[in-house]
């Protein structure tokens, strides 16, 4: 009975995970349509919009392109880990992973609209397999968000009262999000190595 409870979690976690995901995918279309729709290669300035998910606006330099990976993947980090601790933050975290895949979404059509089908070589080499990372760590913290504000509304508005496991699970919590900041981390050296060494994939306008 045991191993049949640990199987049920497993694949609620791997079912969460995978709606998760969903939200990404909402998102990338969104991103890919508003800018598309627009045809405003203008919208490139606004970082909070393709977060340098793009090779061609991550920046000049190796540094640059560290720098503003692990920002914005950081930054992303903290809003969830801090909308965690709300009882009431589901919503929020599900459109801050939607935001997430607006970034991969309009970074992708920037890309089109700037070069064409001569963009689809940074595509495939620049954006997807960092985009592929990041969208997994950010669903992964989404999760443990979420599951944080499930205990916060549990207590809050079920009258469930948190036993002693909760301190643990709040040190968990951190734990987790420590974990996932390294992965950023390594992402964001991986990311500028790779913009490093296929520079010549694309071109700064």
């Amino acid at each position: 009975m045991r191993h049949r409870n640990d199987l049920t979690k497993t694949e609620s976690r791997r079912l969460c995970l995978s709606l998760l995901h969903v939200a990404i995918a909402v998102g990338i279309v969104i991103g890919a349509v508003w800018i598309s729709a627009s045809g405003r290669a203008d919208i490139a300035e606004q970082w909070w919009v393709h977060q340098y998910f793009s090779p061609i606006y991550s920046g000049n330099t190796v540094l640059d392109v560290f720098k503003n990976t692990f920002f914005s993947s950081a930054l992303f980090l903290a809003f969830a880990l801090l909308f965690g601790f709300f009882a009431v933050g589901q919503p929020l975290e599900i459109i801050l992973l939607t935001c997430r895949g607006v970034g991969i979404g309009a970074s992708v059509a920037l890309m089109y609209i700037t070069s064409g089908a001569e963009s689809f070589p940074s595509v495939l080499v620049l954006v997807l397999p960092k985009a592929l990372v990041l969208s997994f760590i950010a669903a992964l913290s989404v999760r443990e968000a979420l599951k944080l504000s499930g205990l916060l509304f549990a207590f809050l508005f079920r009258d469930e009262f948190p036993d002693e496991k909760t301190g643990r699970t709040i040190k968990l919590y951190f734990i987790k999000f420590f974990v996932l900041m390294v992965m950023v981390l390594l992402v964001s050296v991986m990311d500028s190595l790779m913009n490093y060494f296929f520079m010549d994939l694309y071109q700064l306008n």
